[in-house]
């Protein structure tokens, strides 16, 4: 029987409800995915509003910002995901009380969506191992520690109105018992717990949420363009020799809109991260959601 975790929601609702005035966080035993979960809630909210259903909830009974409607900003964590997503379709495998799941769904009007999964790892990673010694970021989407894979981000967006929701889902390993079988991974395993021994879900989640939720909040004014020196510091590409598609080159950091940049023999590319996914010593990229 699975045991549940102290998550400590009503604190960390006061911590961060003054950030994103309207937020809600739920946490459920069990979920298929967290941001296909919140996705869902959207267009179902956003649907209802379009018919004249109103899509509300309940005025005055919110305990730990329990949400007026969905779209109002949510976080939503899960203790065990069963169909975790990657980019490109891959799966993320998480395991409950080892493993840290959650999606963030917020609306943000952006004009230039280029480079938010970068800002949002380089906020979790300053967050975590403030540092700087030893997680590092491979573009566009995850997170190492000490060259091995320690989480991934998926980021997508779905209408909401005149807007649009951003739904960011983040994957971490907490403790070695969210390993998979050796023949399921290609990017090595590195757990939190070697960065801070005995920390636990709930822990990392208060110690990164907050430096998260800020950086989310100011990208509609600041973009990538305040967190461009910050990501490059951690940018486990620059300098290594990289295959991103048919392009084949040395990793040359990335530019002002987050693409990544590799010298090849024809010249200087830039890679827009729906494009390719970049495999470095034969390990490819992914992510969570």
């Amino acid at each position: 029987m699975q045991e549940h975790q102290n998550w400590g929601a009503e604190a960390l609702w006061q911590d961060l409800e003054p950030l994103l005035p309207g937020l809600s966080i739920e946490v459920l035993a069990r979920v298929e995915s967290t941001n296909a979960t919140l996705i869902e809630r959207v267009r179902r909210d956003e649907g209802a509003r379009a018919g004249g259903g109103g899509g509300g909830g309940r005025a005055g009974d919110r305990p730990y910002g329990r949400r007026q409607h969905d779209l109002h900003p949510c976080l939503l964590i899960a203790e065990h995901q069963t169909h975790g997503r990657g980019r490109q379709g891959r799966s993320w495998h998480s395991t409950a009380g080892a493993s840290l799941t959650f999606s963030l769904s917020l609306p943000l009007e952006v004009a230039d969506w280029s480079g938010l999964s970068l800002v949002v790892g380089a906020a979790i990673a300053e967050a975590l191992d403030p540092e700087g010694g030893r997680i590092g970021l491979k573009w566009p989407n995850d997170l190492w520690l000490d060259d091995r894979k320690l989480g991934g981000i998926l980021i997508e967006t779905v209408p909401a109105g005149a807007s649009r929701m951003a739904v960011v889902g983040v994957g971490l390993n907490v403790s070695d018992r969210a390993k998979v079988a050796e023949s399921q991974l290609n990017t090595g395993f590195a757990s939190l717990q070697e960065l801070v021994p005995d920390i636990t879900p709930p822990e990392a989640l208060a110690r990164l949420a907050p430096t998260l939720v800020k950086a989310l909040a100011a990208f509609p004014r600041e973009g990538f363009g305040a967190w461009r020196e910050r990501f490059s510091r951690r940018d486990l590409l620059q300098g290594q020799p990289i295959t991103a598609g048919v392009l084949e080159g040395t990793g040359a950091g990335v530019n002002e809109r987050g693409e990544l940049l590799i010298d090849t023999a024809h010249g200087r590319q830039a890679v827009s991260g729906g494009e390719v996914s970049v495999r470095l010593g034969g390990a490819s990229a992914g992510g969570q959601g």
